[in-house]
């Protein structure tokens, strides 16, 4: 399932909190271009993220929005 997120903060390892869109936060990392590209979030950054199957609360980030 695809969504929408803002960053919240930024944590060790290349993780990301992100607010959805229904007030729930969910652990994510850069996958796809967003991590060979090397792409910088920053809190307040919009971004696409894919929900795991199994575990809602973790996610990949595919791309920034905006």
């Amino acid at each position: 399932m695809t969504v929408q997120a803002v960053v919240v903060e930024e944590l060790p390892s290349l993780l990301y909190r992100l607010e959805l869109s229904n007030k729930a936060q969910v652990l994510a990392h850069g996958a796809g271009s967003a991590l060979r590209n090397w792409v910088r979030l920053l809190p307040g950054d919009h971004v696409e993220v894919e929900l795991g199957e199994h575990d809602l609360t973790r996610g990949l980030i595919l791309k920034k929005i905006g």
